[in-house]
């Protein structure tokens, strides 16, 4: 994953701030938001980033296994 690539334009959110919020400890779509500040604009990217964050969770899950 391009870490440096922008995952909510309108608030310039990467996909690594994203991924780091799911490290810090957020379990869901609306904590990812509340940390980073994603899709509070227009909205148009949260449906990837919701999917985004269910992927980062399972990767996350597979590897504490």
């Amino acid at each position: 994953m391009n870490r440096n690539k922008i995952a909510c334009e309108c608030r310039h959110i990467t996909y690594g701030e994203i991924e780091d919020a799911v490290r810090a400890g957020a379990s869901s779509f609306a904590q990812v938001q509340q940390m980073t500040g994603c899709a509070k604009s227009c909205g148009r990217c949260r449906e990837f980033i919701e999917y985004l964050v269910k992927d980062l969770l399972r990767e996350a899950e597979r590897s504490e296994r």
